[in-house]
């Protein structure tokens, strides 16, 4: 690979950019992991016969974790201490030749259905986690009160143990109208293999007819408050109209003029009181004879909240710069606290690995050469593996991006990482050695990706859990006996108008 090109940012750039990081801080977050409740009583549902008896541990204690760890993907832990008791299905077992599948519990409120459900099949044999050419998939149906009322199909998979795989079913109801005691259909059609390789069609599976039918209480709201709070922006008025906070998670309905225009219905600032900023994720967004109607989920513990604002904003939050033909988003390395930062450009000549997807030709790169626009410490402080864990990286705007894991097999190089605040640009990540050679996920697809090089996807196995703030990358293997920083986008500060602001009192 030819060497890299480091030059400095020019002054007038340089300067729009000095607000935005001036004031880096690291924080520390703490925040420990809980085993889920374990369910005691088992209803097994087949051809032969239906029993109940005790749960018996048959998986190792590091099965069992990670299969919490996934499921943790889906329902934060604060949810889940709040749900303990209160999901009233049981773990039903379905079996065949093929499989065991389980259905360990599942919720409902009057937004969100929650399941989770272990797979056992010696068909998950012939897939590997950490092999970047196939990715596992599941095809499932929900259906809530009735067999013709659909609320989705989509679920998350991964491979725990070489023949047991954790699902996970994260589906919206929001206007479904649910009733408190429903019925629930849930059909698991088919596990399969597909190769990630993107002009290939190659895939494995195993079909099957694992259908639980059972019914389902909907739980209970913590509170519901109607709020009724009001601003108007360009001559449209939106409302703050209800949050409601449930075991399963937090909700805020607004609505808005049919007219209002689209900047002011897709960006929100939401802040408590101790000026604590939140993530969150729009459910549903129509219009009726009224106009517009959103509801999102806030994800965060509001337990202890006592006012909740949300502040609707328009622009950008990236900073976007063309680069020798590419547009590049501007990007933030790890440093010490206080430390000095420059912005420079590290460029370096298009490679092999930059053009091809599993070894087949792709697409010609756009651009003349592959370039980065980072914000990094005059010291050029490196780290090794184990120091960079633990780190976290100021993102801009009092948020900032945790480094939890670094883990490398034979091919790849896995980073996890962990959002703190309302950061919500994870797209891509490079990790740096200390010849600034780049190892990046997210940026151009490699040839572990699906998709041509020109295309600027993320890895296909690459995965953000926006609920819980949690992302894992997959980057080429690296040494672990070098040193290096991470790099993730910086955002910019938002600029908010407190004319815009609705509030919404919760204690």
């Amino acid at each position: 690979m030819d060497k890299n090109t480091i030059n400095e940012i020019p002054e007038d750039v340089r300067l729009k950019l000095d607000n935005t990081y001036k004031n880096i801080l690291e924080t520390e977050e703490s925040k420990s992991k809980k085993a889920l409740n374990k369910i005691a009583s088992i209803i097994i549902v087949g051809s032969i016969s239906i029993a109940t008896f005790p749960v018996v541990a048959k998986a190792l204690h590091n099965i069992e974790l990670a299969i919490n760890n996934f499921i943790e993907s889906a329902l934060s832990e604060p949810f889940k201490e709040k749900l303990k008791g209160k999901d009233s299905a049981k773990n039903m077992v379905i079996y065949d030749d093929n499989a065991t599948i389980t259905l360990d519990s599942s919720a409902l409120d009057n937004e969100r259905f929650v399941a989770s459900v272990t797979i056992e099949s010696d068909f998950l044999k012939q897939y590997k986690e950490s092999d970047q050419k196939y990715s596992l998939y599941a095809e499932t149906e929900v259906y809530i009160g009735d067999t013709e009322n659909f609320v989705g199909g989509g679920a998350s998979i991964k491979l725990i143990d070489e023949n047991k795989a954790s699902l996970v079913l994260y589906n919206s109801v929001v206007g479904k109208n649910i009733e408190d005691n429903v019925d629930i259909n849930i059909n698991l059609k088919r596990i399969y293999i597909k190769s990630n390789e993107w002009k290939s069609n190659e895939v494995k599976e195993l079909e099957g007819d694992w259908q639980f039918s059972y019914n389902l209480n909907k739980v209970d709201s913590i509170k519901k408050i109607e709020v009724k709070e009001s601003v108007e922006i360009d001559g449209k008025v939106i409302t703050f109209e209800t949050i409601e906070i449930t075991p399963l998670g937090n909700y805020i309905r607004l609505t808005a003029d049919e007219e209002i225009k689209d900047i002011w219905a897709s960006n929100y600032k939401i802040i408590d009181n101790a000026g604590n900023s939140y993530r969150y994720e729009m459910l549903d967004g129509h219009t009726d004879e009224n106009g517009w109607n959103f509801t999102f989920e806030v994800y965060g513990d509001l337990s202890d909240v006592e006012t909740l604002s949300i502040t609707p904003y328009s622009g950008d939050t990236i900073i976007e710069q063309k680069i020798h033909g590419q547009d590049t988003v501007k990007m933030i390395t790890n440093m010490e606290k206080g430390a000095q930062v420059e912005d420079i450009i590290v460029s370096r000549s298009v490679g092999k690995r930059d053009l091809e997807v599993e070894t087949k030709p792709a697409s010609k790169y756009e651009g003349e050469k592959i370039s980065y626009n980072l914000a990094i410490d005059k010291e050029r402080k490196f780290y090794t593996i184990e120091e960079l864990i633990g780190k976290n990286i100021d993102t801009g705007d009092g948020k900032s991006v945790s480094i939890k894991d670094i883990k490398s097999d034979k091919e790849n190089t896995t980073i996890t990482l962990k959002v703190n605040g309302d950061y919500n640009y994870l797209g891509q990540i490079v990790l740096f050695d200390e010849d600034m050679k780049d190892y990046y996920s997210g940026i151009y697809v490699t040839h572990k990706g699906r998709y041509p090089s020109n295309s600027h996807r993320i890895n296909v196995k690459d995965v953000y859990y926006s609920n819980t703030g949690t992302a894992t990358f997959t980057i080429d293997k690296i040494d672990a006996n070098k040193k290096y920083k991470l790099a993730v986008p910086l955002q910019k500060t938002i600029n908010l108008n407190s004319n815009h602001t609705m509030k919404a009192k919760l204690k």
